[in-house]
């Protein structure tokens, strides 16, 4: 959940409260058991991967010094399946942000404009549907949108709203990969790094690689002997190197820069 993939969850207690589309759940791990309530074991076990064969996945990534440390340390991270139109506002929230200024503009955004939710004593917001940002946007209501944090994020939200929808989100799945990465380029404000994230975690498209300054540090730094290259190089090398479940390796990677490594790696 704390793995930098996912943003629409709190913590109480030992328990992670999920947002997720319509539904509004709590999960917690105790040792190898997985306790929840809220959604079915179908949903949990579609949205925490846990129908994939995740040894064979690993097993189909080069195994370097640094993925093998990584995949040693994390084993057992998966890529969590997001709702898709979720994913986008996430994204779109995720451009010049840190992960807490992301989950408060999600927050913002849910409060103002989503609906209440309830599980036991635990209040939510769910994220406002497509049409109801269209809502928004046609009573020309833009600075209301700013007024939850977002800034000059509200401005793409608006804009997406009206060309965009689930349908459309749904429509990439058919799609190869690089066609499905254009359309999602051509929406306002989602550049290669939010479309792969889009890609990554909500549309089933397992070679996806984003690269933002952690990853692209940790490649430069373990692949470039630490030379400065350009951002299409590093797009490159990892489509051509991580293969197939490239998206996997960087969530390994990611994972292991920033939290084993420190915010000292990154600083360097």
């Amino acid at each position: 959940m704390e793995c930098g993939q996912f943003f629409r969850y709190k913590r109480v207690g030992d328990w992670y409260y999920i947002h997720s589309g319509n539904k509004f759940f709590r999960v917690r791990q105790d040792s190898d058991r997985l306790e929840f309530s809220g959604a079915d074991k179908d949903f949990i076990r579609h949205f925490f991967s846990l129908d994939t064969a995740l040894k064979d996945i690993l097993a189909e990534i080069p195994q370097d010094r640094y993925t093998k440390k990584a995949f040693h340390l994390y084993y057992g991270l998966r890529l969590i399946r997001q709702d898709p139109w979720d994913c986008l506002l996430s994204y779109i929230c995720s451009i010049a942000s840190n992960i807490p200024k992301i989950q408060r503009c999600l927050d913002g955004l849910a409060r103002a404009f989503g609906r209440e939710v309830r599980l036991g004593e635990v209040k939510g917001y769910s994220l406002p549907e497509p049409d109801d940002v269209r809502n928004v946007a046609a009573r020309h209501a833009v600075p209301l949108l700013k007024e939850t944090g977002l800034g000059f994020r509200s401005n793409y939200i608006c804009e997406i709203s009206r060309t965009a929808d689930r349908r459309f989100l749904e429509s990439l799945k058919s799609l190869p990969y690089t066609e499905a990465k254009g359309r999602l380029m051509e929406l306002p404000g989602v550049g290669e790094k939010v479309a792969d994230c889009v890609l990554l975690f909500s549309l089933g498209f397992v070679e996806a690689f984003p690269v933002d300054r952690w990853i692209e540090r940790a490649l430069r730094t373990f692949y470039f002997k630490g030379q400065k290259v350009s951002p299409k190089l590093i797009n490159s090398f990892a489509r051509d190197y991580f293969g197939n479940y490239g998206g996997y390796a960087q969530q390994y990677l990611y994972y292991y820069s920033r939290t084993a490594l420190g915010r000292d790696f990154f600083k360097k």
